[in-house]
């Protein structure tokens, strides 16, 4: 896992929140401003808070029987730090989804279904009844007409998650 350095910075290019990752590697988000409250005008700062954000969804995320690229790995925790610091609240979506029998996650991984498909998402708040998640699969079609796209957000009923239970060493398709 690429561990957080004293010179990442948030930015915005374009209207979308980037990370710049030091000299030569930056990462753009998939939130624009459409997405974000108080997009950053000028650089700000790699906080504690994000650090602590990044790690603990980066060490659940390693505890997990799931397999990820060290690419895929931290694609995912700068979306979902940038998720957690910046995003606008979002609505619930519940009724776009099947519930299931056995609900909850497993190391914050779960599983939506519609009946046009099947996404893994990593869950990061959960709020007793509701839980908003990072769509990590590709795509997932919520509708004839409609997608989610990976690293959008979700919120859904609880009982809309079935826990992703993985083989060992499998590799994740994310």
């Amino acid at each position: 896992m690429l561990q957080p350095m004293a010179d990442w910075f948030w930015f915005s290019e374009n209207g979308q929140l980037m990370l710049s990752m030091g000299k030569e590697w930056q990462c753009t988000t998939a939130y624009n401003q459409q997405h974000i409250v108080n997009l950053p005008v000028d650089k700000q700062l790699f906080s504690l808070r994000d650090t602590e954000l990044y790690l603990s969804i980066g060490n659940s995320l390693l505890t997990s029987d799931a397999q990820f690229s060290e690419a895929q790995l931290t694609h995912v925790l700068i979306n979902a730090t940038a998720a957690l610091i910046f995003h606008k609240p979002i609505s619930p979506k519940s009724w776009l989804f099947d519930e299931v029998e056995y609900f909850g996650v497993n190391h914050k991984l779960a599983k939506i279904n519609t009946s046009f498909g099947t996404g893994i998402v990593l869950v990061l708040c959960d709020q007793q009844q509701l839980a908003t998640c990072m769509l990590i699969s590709n795509e997932i079609l919520i509708t004839n007409k409609k997608c989610l796209n990976q690293f959008d957000l979700v919120k859904v009923a609880v009982n809309r998650l079935e826990p992703l239970l993985i083989a060992s060493g499998s590799q994740l398709t994310a």
